[in-house]
């Protein structure tokens, strides 16, 4: 039988962990496999998963080295076919897993599964299937009610073929990890979109999010700590360094100029007293250019997918 391991990366989730396990054990199909990555939480997180959950598989981590490494960590200690990447303030539906199962295997390039995610205590929606903007933000689709291919899925809750995260792995990383958090859900999607993974949304398959539920429910990037924004702002200029080809580059570029000039000038009124973050990111983002470079080399030669059909994932 088909296999399906869930993923979880905790840090200080005391408040929502349990809620976040209930569910994933509650499922129609139950998971053969639960891996819960503790990234160096400070509060009762690891104390409740091991007197709740005993068949969790918990590995906890002496050092908070962001997500995508602790993703990285928690798909490597499991074998099974499929992989759903859980966000602890995340609560599925009770036939979320069977609802994925069905939908990713439908087609065999089908590489992931967007989920139907509703804001938590909500009927409002917060994610569906997702595509991008020119000026390089991510937006959901206008279709919130019926199965069809996008850009990507949520990371909050994606549920992956094995086959698809191994055939876009770089070197021992599945997600990059010089992304620490943030983007490097879109980056994995850009990845498999230029392999050929199609990623298909599923409303049947449900879930509800409070959103950054780790730092408060601060939503908004404005919003967040400087060390968070500083990952969002370089990471943006790293998945367009990584992903797209010059002829790609060259068609986004004047709407990312625009963008870049709007950043400065709204920071510089909204929250001056970033702006030395926002210059740090730009520093970050130049240091690990070299490395990013040499990513960006190994995707444009493997990738099957042209221009063309890489800027529809592109909308206004």
């Amino acid at each position: 039988m088909t296999q399906v391991a869930v993923v979880i990366v905790n840090w200080n989730g005391a408040a929502f962990i349990g809620r976040c396990l209930d569910a994933v054990f509650a499922q129609t199909q139950r998971p053969d496999e639960v891996v819960v990555i503790d990234n160096a939480s400070t509060d009762e997180s690891v104390a409740l998963i091991r007197a709740r959950y005993p068949s969790v598989q918990l590995i906890v981590r002496s050092k908070n080295e962001g997500f995508a490494r602790g993703y990285n960590l928690g798909i490597r200690h499991t074998t099974s076919d499929y992989i759903l990447i859980l966000n602890t303030d995340v609560f599925l539906d009770r036939d979320f897993l069977c609802r994925a199962r069905q939908a990713i295997e439908q087609e065999r390039d089908i590489g992931s599964v967007a989920a139907r995610i509703y804001k938590a205590e909500t009927d409002q929606i917060d994610y569906v299937g997702l595509w991008l903007q020119p000026w390089l933000k991510v937006v959901n689709s206008r279709n919130t009610t019926d199965r069809a291919f996008v850009f990507a899925g949520s990371g909050a809750a994606l549920f992956c073929r094995r086959d698809m995260l191994n055939d876009i792995r770089e070197g021992n990383s599945f997600f990059d990890e010089d992304f620490v958090l943030y983007w490097e859900d879109v980056d994995l999607a850009w990845r498999a979109q230029l392999r050929g993974w199609q990623c298909v949304f599923a409303p049947e398959a449900m879930a509800r999010h409070l959103g950054s539920g780790s730092q408060g429910g601060m939503v908004r990037t404005l919003s967040k700590p400087a060390s968070v924004q500083r990952h969002i702002w370089k990471n943006r200029y790293l998945v367009i360094a990584k992903n797209a080809s010059l002829l790609e580059g060259a068609v986004l570029l004047p709407c990312l100029l625009l963008n870049e000039l709007l950043h400065w000038v709204g920071i510089a009124v909204r929250i001056p007293r970033r702006l030395p973050v926002f210059v740090a990111a730009h520093i970050d983002f130049l240091k690990l250019l070299p490395a990013t470079l040499k990513k960006r080399r190994a995707i444009q030669r493997r990738r099957r997918l042209g221009a063309r059909a890489v800027l529809r994932f592109f909308r206004f």
